[in-house]
């Protein structure tokens, strides 16, 4: 089974069971320690379940193996890290900072991995880089936040600063993508055309490349351009 969906099936099962919870306590007035441990042990799976699932659908969109392995790794920690302080909690100060610290990492990996799925046209390429990098150093203000205690407010400005600028580039992403879809079009048609095609010299009958401008035959020497009138569909 494929990451993706295994991460989608421990969504459906976690949703159940918080929502199953929730209808018995409700009914039965009773709401525990034990009953508040189960609802949050799920949602804990709920939400490292949508971090993978994230993470696989880069992993099996564009076939890229490194950050969506890294944020499914990380999903995981975090789940792990999360359910066991809420069973066994822990006092260990370090403990929950670490656990922290891993849950904003996965979550800026899902993040990147949701992200990175646009198909930009070049003069877009610019957009991939610089998101990255703006969520990637927010996550990082925010761990280095949690470990060590701002002085002032000069943490708690540039961390707003930056999640404002990746909330911005968060919403141009899909835009981008939406643009890019006549320069990508463009380029594929181009390319199976200059590649696949081929057009015959009306002069000696030599084959030559297909081009899209004119054509000299490097038999004889012919100079011809060919335009399509009406273009039919492939068979």
């Amino acid at each position: 089974m494929s990451p993706k969906k295994l991460a989608l099936w421990f969504l459906i099962v976690s949703v159940a069971i918080s929502a199953a919870l929730g209808i018995i306590a409700i009914f039965t007035g009773n709401f525990g320690s034990l009953q508040i441990r189960i609802v949050l042990t799920t949602l804990t799976i709920s939400a490292a379940s949508i971090c993978a699932l994230a993470s696989g659908a880069l992993w099996e969109g564009r076939g890229k193996r490194i950050l969506p392995s890294a944020g499914i790794v990380l999903a995981l920690m975090a789940a792990a890290l999360l359910i066991t302080g809420i069973w066994f909690e822990p006092h260990a100060e370090q403990f929950w900072k670490f656990t922290a610290s891993t849950g904003v990492m996965a979550a800026a990996t899902a993040h990147a991995c949701l992200l990175s799925l646009a198909k930009l046209a070049r003069r877009f390429a610019w957009a991939t880089v610089i998101t990255l990098i703006a969520i990637y150093l927010l996550a990082f203000l925010i761990v280095v936040s949690i470990y060590v205690e701002p002085q002032g407010d000069l943490g708690f400005r540039l961390i707003g600063t930056t999640s404002i600028v990746v909330a911005a580039l968060t919403i141009m992403m899909p835009i981008f993508h939406r643009l890019s879809r006549e320069d990508l079009s463009l380029a594929a048609d181009k390319r199976d055309r200059g590649v696949f095609a081929t057009i015959t010299c009306p002069q000696c009958g030599a084959t030559q490349p297909n081009s899209l401008t004119e054509t000299e035959c490097d038999k004889c020497g012919c100079r011809f351009v060919l335009k399509i009138l009406v273009a039919g569909r492939r068979p």
